[in-house]
């Protein structure tokens, strides 16, 4: 069987980058029997090294572009034009990102939902990234002959918005953490310390947008410290810019907004995290939860699926709109060491749940089906 994939998201270093890296790398481990075809285009970012790096596989090609990702959702998602055999040759199974549905001579295609931000929340939203994920959408609804979900919360929120999709064709597969999180070497943290002055701190980690609820998290931290002023934790805010109102704004010294953070510093900066604090408004799935459970920190998240769906037993679970909930469990992981034990122990049983071989066999088994 040959097996094209769409590999263009892995440039942008988002959580459907970490995915897409990730379901590849894992496939290629488990995989010797099936061919493999890598589609990438990017106008301006050359081919990232950790997809380059693949062509060590025989049973790998890796077809290459420098076409305008604007130009090809177009292509595809409006004129339908070009199938993807054009651009890699005979495939049998195409399995395509979250931004283009491009159309196939023979190839059966299947798609992986992440998240319906874009339609269940536009207001979130950049006006363009909706307009594209709806075509996106509506094509894979008519043309897909099966869909991968991240979680049940997921699966769910796509029978509702298509209810005509047979529920045969839809798989749940979680998410998973890179297996260095689970060998981390405690010596290391002493990086996060000497490079971004962090020692006692909770974590926010994930693109800066309104649905991770940056601004009531501030909020609660706030609340947190007025209630024990002697307390030296800070709040750490890892992640790029992505839109809508930054929080940037805030000046605090005991509130660091660190940005981008490079991924060989990331499993150090969960690991060195007293908590991971992540009360999202919405999630399709929430990586970061896993990353932190695998290292053995505590979560605090939202009541909210999937976030509570994942982390189950080994989180404090609060209304993602109430900062004295949120500021109560900050208080609670600090003072409460019975409770923080409790939380370190079944993070560590229910992060064996997850794991990369688990996703890439269970994906490799769809493909098989079709």
């Amino acid at each position: 069987m040959i097996i094209g994939i769409d590999v263009s998201s892995v440039a942008y270093g988002t959580g459907v980058s970490d995915y897409t890296l990730n379901l590849v790398r894992n496939l290629l481990k488990i995989d010797k029997a099936n061919s493999y075809k890598l589609f990438y285009t990017s106008y301006g970012i050359n081919l990232p090294l950790s997809i380059k790096e693949l062509e060590k596989y025989k049973n790998v090609q890796i077809f290459a572009y420098r076409y305008p990702l604007n130009l090809i959702e177009s292509l595809w998602n409006i004129f339908r034009l070009f199938p993807i055999e054009s651009f890699i040759g005979k495939c049998d199974i195409f399995h395509t990102s979250d931004w283009t549905q491009p159309p196939t001579l023979k190839a059966k295609t299947i798609t992986t939902i992440h998240d319906f931000v874009p339609l269940l929340f536009p207001q979130w939203s950049d006006p363009k990234i909706i307009k594209v994920h709806k075509r996106k959408l509506r094509l894979a609804v008519h043309f897909c002959k099966h869909f991968i979900c991240v979680s049940n919360n997921t699966k769910n929120d796509l029978i509702k918005l298509f209810p005509k999709i047979n529920q045969q064709k839809i798989s749940v597969i979680y998410e998973a953490a890179e297996d260095k999180y689970s060998k981390f070497i405690e010596n290391k943290k002493s990086v996060i310390n000497k490079q971004y002055g962090l020692d006692k701190y909770f974590l926010v980690q994930g693109t800066r947008e309104p649905r991770k609820n940056l601004k009531r998290i501030i909020e609660a931290f706030v609340k947190y410290k007025e209630k024990q002023p002697k307390s030296k934790y800070e709040l750490a805010i890892s992640g790029k810019y992505g839109w809508g109102e930054d929080i940037a704004k805030f000046k605090r010294p005991d509130i660091k907004i660190l940005g981008y953070i490079p991924e060989k510093n990331m499993v150090a900066l969960h690991a060195s995290a007293s908590c991971l604090v992540y009360p999202s408004l919405y999630e399709g799935f929430g990586l970061p939860i896993i990353k932190s459970l695998k290292v053995g920190v505590p979560v605090i998240t939202s009541v909210n699926s999937p976030m509570a769906e994942i982390a189950a037993s080994a989180a404090i679970l609060v209304n993602p709109q109430s900062t004295d909930e949120i500021a109560t469990a900050m208080s609670s992981i600090t003072n409460n060491l019975a409770l923080r034990y409790r939380l370190i122990t079944a993070a560590k049983k229910i992060s064996q749940n997850f794991s990369w071989t688990k996703t890439a066999k269970s994906t490799l088994e769809v493909y098989n089906s079709l």
